[in-house]
Protein backbone atom coordinates (compact mmCIF):
# COMPACT_ATOMS: atom_id res chain seq x y z
CA UNK A 1 0.00 0.00 0.00
CA UNK A 2 3.14 2.20 0.84
CA UNK A 3 4.19 1.53 -2.52
CA UNK A 4 1.36 2.70 -4.39
CA UNK A 5 0.98 5.15 -2.56
CA UNK A 6 4.14 7.01 -3.42
CA UNK A 7 3.33 6.14 -7.07
CA UNK A 8 0.40 7.84 -7.09
CA UNK A 9 1.55 10.80 -5.47
CA UNK A 10 4.53 10.84 -8.31
CA UNK A 11 1.85 10.42 -10.94
CA UNK A 12 -0.51 13.16 -9.85
CA UNK A 13 2.78 15.40 -9.42
CA UNK A 14 3.55 15.00 -12.90
CA UNK A 15 0.08 15.09 -14.13
CA UNK A 16 -0.08 18.57 -12.05
CA UNK A 17 2.42 19.56 -14.13
CA UNK A 18 0.84 18.87 -17.32
CA UNK A 19 -1.99 20.58 -16.36
CA UNK A 20 0.09 23.70 -15.53
CA UNK A 21 2.38 23.50 -18.63
CA UNK A 22 -1.03 23.42 -20.79
CA UNK A 23 -3.48 25.61 -18.74
CA UNK A 24 -4.40 28.20 -21.26
CA UNK A 25 -5.86 24.80 -22.98
CA UNK A 26 -7.56 23.62 -19.79
CA UNK A 27 -9.11 26.99 -19.46
CA UNK A 28 -10.52 27.49 -22.55
CA UNK A 29 -11.69 24.04 -21.88
CA UNK A 30 -13.83 24.29 -18.79
CA UNK A 31 -15.30 27.32 -20.23
CA UNK A 32 -16.47 25.47 -23.06
CA UNK A 33 -18.95 23.75 -20.71
CA UNK A 34 -21.83 26.39 -20.72
CA UNK A 35 -24.39 24.71 -21.60
CA UNK A 36 -25.88 24.46 -18.00
CA UNK A 37 -26.22 28.13 -18.04
CA UNK A 38 -27.60 28.09 -21.33
CA UNK A 39 -30.39 25.54 -19.77
CA UNK A 40 -30.75 28.10 -16.90
CA UNK A 41 -31.67 31.23 -19.17
CA UNK A 42 -34.37 29.04 -20.73
CA UNK A 43 -35.91 27.75 -17.58
CA UNK A 44 -35.82 30.97 -16.33
CA UNK A 45 -38.06 32.30 -19.11
CA UNK A 46 -40.31 29.49 -18.44
CA UNK A 47 -40.58 29.89 -14.79
CA UNK A 48 -41.23 33.67 -15.30
CA UNK A 49 -44.33 32.84 -17.57
CA UNK A 50 -45.59 29.98 -15.58
CA UNK A 51 -44.26 30.54 -12.09
CA UNK A 52 -42.41 27.40 -10.39
CA UNK A 53 -42.62 24.38 -11.42
CA UNK A 54 -41.84 20.79 -9.59
CA UNK A 55 -41.01 22.77 -6.50
CA UNK A 56 -38.51 24.94 -8.72
CA UNK A 57 -38.41 28.41 -8.92
CA UNK A 58 -35.98 30.92 -10.11
CA UNK A 59 -33.66 31.08 -7.19
CA UNK A 60 -33.96 26.93 -7.08
CA UNK A 61 -32.97 27.08 -10.86
CA UNK A 62 -30.10 29.70 -10.41
CA UNK A 63 -28.63 26.95 -7.49
CA UNK A 64 -29.14 24.19 -9.49
CA UNK A 65 -27.60 24.99 -12.67
CA UNK A 66 -24.41 26.99 -11.23
CA UNK A 67 -23.58 23.70 -9.40
CA UNK A 68 -24.57 21.88 -12.28
CA UNK A 69 -21.52 23.32 -14.30
CA UNK A 70 -19.35 22.96 -11.49
CA UNK A 71 -20.47 19.18 -10.89
CA UNK A 72 -20.54 18.39 -14.52
CA UNK A 73 -16.98 19.75 -14.86
CA UNK A 74 -15.16 17.48 -12.59
CA UNK A 75 -17.49 14.31 -13.14
CA UNK A 76 -17.38 14.65 -17.10
CA UNK A 77 -13.47 13.58 -16.67
CA UNK A 78 -12.84 9.79 -18.62
CA UNK A 79 -9.76 7.61 -19.84
CA UNK A 80 -11.75 6.57 -22.58
CA UNK A 81 -10.30 8.03 -25.23
CA UNK A 82 -6.66 7.51 -23.45
CA UNK A 83 -7.50 3.96 -23.22
CA UNK A 84 -9.06 4.18 -27.15
CA UNK A 85 -5.74 5.54 -28.30
CA UNK A 86 -3.38 3.34 -26.34
CA UNK A 87 -4.74 0.23 -27.09
CA UNK A 88 -5.08 1.23 -31.10
CA UNK A 89 -2.07 2.44 -31.13
CA UNK A 90 0.06 -0.02 -29.38
CA UNK A 91 0.77 2.57 -26.66
CA UNK A 92 -0.31 0.49 -23.78
CA UNK A 93 2.27 -1.82 -24.37
CA UNK A 94 4.82 0.63 -23.03
CA UNK A 95 2.42 1.00 -19.39
CA UNK A 96 2.04 -2.56 -19.04
CA UNK A 97 6.47 -2.64 -18.83
CA UNK A 98 5.27 -0.63 -15.55
CA UNK A 99 4.79 -2.32 -12.22
CA UNK A 100 1.21 -0.47 -11.75
CA UNK A 101 -2.14 -1.51 -13.72
CA UNK A 102 -2.54 1.18 -16.57
CA UNK A 103 -5.77 1.70 -14.73
CA UNK A 104 -3.59 3.79 -12.26
CA UNK A 105 -2.13 5.91 -14.67
CA UNK A 106 -5.07 7.15 -16.41
CA UNK A 107 -6.88 7.63 -13.06
CA UNK A 108 -4.06 9.57 -11.55
CA UNK A 109 -3.77 11.98 -15.29
CA UNK A 110 -7.47 12.86 -14.61
CA UNK A 111 -7.11 13.43 -10.71
CA UNK A 112 -4.31 15.81 -11.24
CA UNK A 113 -5.68 17.70 -14.42
CA UNK A 114 -8.97 18.00 -11.34
CA UNK A 115 -6.54 19.25 -8.40
CA UNK A 116 -5.50 21.82 -11.21
CA UNK A 117 -9.33 22.85 -11.74
CA UNK A 118 -10.11 22.64 -7.87
CA UNK A 119 -7.74 25.81 -7.26
CA UNK A 120 -9.53 27.82 -10.38
CA UNK A 121 -12.70 26.47 -10.28
CA UNK A 122 -13.59 26.55 -6.34
CA UNK A 123 -12.63 30.07 -5.90
CA UNK A 124 -15.35 31.18 -8.59
CA UNK A 125 -17.80 29.12 -7.56
CA UNK A 126 -17.63 30.88 -3.70
CA UNK A 127 -17.66 34.41 -5.68
CA UNK A 128 -21.09 34.03 -7.54
CA UNK A 129 -22.11 32.25 -4.27
CA UNK A 130 -21.22 35.10 -2.19
CA UNK A 131 -22.06 37.49 -5.48
CA UNK A 132 -25.60 36.43 -6.29
CA UNK A 133 -27.98 36.20 -3.54
CA UNK A 134 -30.07 33.90 -5.59
CA UNK A 135 -27.75 31.30 -5.30
CA UNK A 136 -28.24 29.40 -2.02
CA UNK A 137 -26.96 26.27 -0.50
CA UNK A 138 -27.91 25.20 3.05
CA UNK A 139 -25.16 23.74 4.26
CA UNK A 140 -24.16 21.90 7.13
CA UNK A 141 -20.99 19.62 8.10
CA UNK A 142 -23.30 16.53 7.91
CA UNK A 143 -23.94 17.91 4.47
CA UNK A 144 -20.67 19.01 3.14
CA UNK A 145 -19.50 15.23 3.89
CA UNK A 146 -22.54 13.87 2.29
CA UNK A 147 -21.46 16.02 -1.01
CA UNK A 148 -18.12 15.15 -0.70
CA UNK A 149 -18.78 11.02 -0.51
CA UNK A 150 -20.97 11.59 -3.22
CA UNK A 151 -18.48 13.62 -5.52
CA UNK A 152 -16.13 11.05 -4.65
CA UNK A 153 -18.26 7.91 -5.86
CA UNK A 154 -19.09 10.17 -9.01
CA UNK A 155 -15.52 10.39 -10.04
CA UNK A 156 -14.96 7.07 -8.82
CA UNK A 157 -17.64 6.03 -11.55
CA UNK A 158 -16.91 7.60 -14.50
CA UNK A 159 -13.46 6.92 -14.48
CA UNK A 160 -14.61 3.10 -14.05
CA UNK A 161 -16.88 3.57 -16.97
CA UNK A 162 -15.00 5.42 -18.92
CA UNK A 163 -12.45 2.47 -18.60
CA UNK A 164 -15.47 -0.27 -19.50
CA UNK A 165 -16.36 1.46 -22.68
CA UNK A 166 -12.30 1.62 -23.29
CA UNK A 167 -11.88 -1.93 -23.37
CA UNK A 168 -14.18 -2.25 -26.65
CA UNK A 169 -11.23 -1.00 -27.85
CA UNK A 170 -9.62 -4.41 -27.72
CA UNK A 171 -12.17 -5.37 -30.59
CA UNK A 172 -13.56 -2.74 -32.12
CA UNK A 173 -12.62 0.96 -33.15
CA UNK A 174 -16.11 2.00 -32.51
CA UNK A 175 -15.54 2.14 -28.86
CA UNK A 176 -16.14 6.13 -28.74
CA UNK A 177 -19.65 5.90 -30.68
CA UNK A 178 -20.76 3.34 -28.25
CA UNK A 179 -19.69 5.45 -25.13
CA UNK A 180 -21.23 8.79 -26.84
CA UNK A 181 -24.50 7.36 -27.00
CA UNK A 182 -24.11 6.17 -23.64
CA UNK A 183 -23.23 9.84 -22.71
CA UNK A 184 -26.50 10.81 -24.43
CA UNK A 185 -28.73 9.03 -22.41
CA UNK A 186 -26.87 10.06 -19.31
CA UNK A 187 -26.89 13.51 -19.57
CA UNK A 188 -30.63 13.91 -20.01
CA UNK A 189 -31.19 11.37 -17.04
CA UNK A 190 -28.45 12.43 -14.92
CA UNK A 191 -30.01 15.73 -14.10
CA UNK A 192 -27.73 17.59 -16.38
CA UNK A 193 -29.93 18.66 -19.12
CA UNK A 194 -32.77 18.43 -17.09
CA UNK A 195 -33.45 18.49 -12.93
CA UNK A 196 -34.87 15.12 -12.29
CA UNK A 197 -38.10 16.58 -10.60
CA UNK A 198 -38.76 17.93 -13.52
CA UNK A 199 -38.94 14.60 -15.49
CA UNK A 200 -41.88 12.42 -15.98
CA UNK A 201 -42.78 9.88 -12.75
CA UNK A 202 -41.71 6.99 -14.80
CA UNK A 203 -38.32 8.28 -15.95
CA UNK A 204 -37.70 9.51 -12.55
CA UNK A 205 -38.21 6.56 -11.08
CA UNK A 206 -36.21 4.36 -13.20
CA UNK A 207 -33.35 7.46 -12.97
CA UNK A 208 -33.50 6.47 -8.76
CA UNK A 209 -31.80 3.28 -9.65
CA UNK A 210 -29.34 3.91 -12.48
CA UNK A 211 -26.26 5.00 -12.35
CA UNK A 212 -25.66 8.62 -14.26
CA UNK A 213 -27.80 10.02 -11.50
CA UNK A 214 -25.03 9.30 -9.13
CA UNK A 215 -22.67 11.34 -11.39
CA UNK A 216 -24.81 14.40 -11.34
CA UNK A 217 -27.87 14.81 -9.80
CA UNK A 218 -27.16 13.08 -6.48
CA UNK A 219 -24.44 15.66 -5.60
CA UNK A 220 -26.65 19.33 -6.56
CA UNK A 221 -29.48 17.44 -4.76
CA UNK A 222 -27.10 17.15 -1.51
CA UNK A 223 -25.62 20.64 -2.19
CA UNK A 224 -29.68 22.32 -2.40
CA UNK A 225 -30.82 20.09 0.47
CA UNK A 226 -33.43 19.08 -1.43
CA UNK A 227 -32.78 15.29 0.21
CA UNK A 228 -34.07 13.78 3.25
CA UNK A 229 -31.14 11.58 4.98
CA UNK A 230 -32.77 8.66 4.10
CA UNK A 231 -32.82 9.36 0.15
CA UNK A 232 -28.94 10.31 0.89
CA UNK A 233 -27.82 6.83 2.05
CA UNK A 234 -30.34 5.23 -0.68
CA UNK A 235 -28.40 7.24 -3.69
CA UNK A 236 -24.90 6.33 -2.45
CA UNK A 237 -25.70 3.17 -2.07
CA UNK A 238 -26.74 3.36 -5.81
CA UNK A 239 -23.61 4.53 -6.65
CA UNK A 240 -21.44 2.05 -4.93
CA UNK A 241 -23.14 -0.71 -6.03
CA UNK A 242 -22.81 0.55 -9.77
CA UNK A 243 -19.20 0.90 -8.88
CA UNK A 244 -18.63 -2.62 -7.88
CA UNK A 245 -20.57 -3.54 -10.99
CA UNK A 246 -18.63 -1.72 -13.45
CA UNK A 247 -15.63 -2.08 -11.90
CA UNK A 248 -15.99 -6.50 -12.41
CA UNK A 249 -17.24 -5.68 -15.82
CA UNK A 250 -14.01 -3.82 -16.78
CA UNK A 251 -12.26 -6.47 -15.11
CA UNK A 252 -13.48 -8.93 -16.96
CA UNK A 253 -13.18 -7.22 -20.08
CA UNK A 254 -9.44 -6.28 -19.28
CA UNK A 255 -8.27 -9.71 -19.05
CA UNK A 256 -9.99 -11.10 -21.87
CA UNK A 257 -8.55 -8.20 -24.17
CA UNK A 258 -5.54 -8.65 -22.81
Amino acid sequence: MGNLLRAYRALINAAWALAVTYRVQVVLYMISFVFPLVMLAVWLTVEEQTGPIGGFDRTAFISYYVAAAVVFRFTNRSPLYRWDQDIRTGDLSILLLKPLDPFHSYFTSILGRQLFDLIVVLPLFVIVTLLLPSVTYPLTPALVLAFMCSMIIAVGLSTLIGSAFGMLSFWTTQSRHFANFWQGIGQFLSGFVVPLALLPAGLRGAARFLPFRSMVSLPIEILMGRLGWDDIGFGLAVGMGWALIVTLIYRILWRRGL
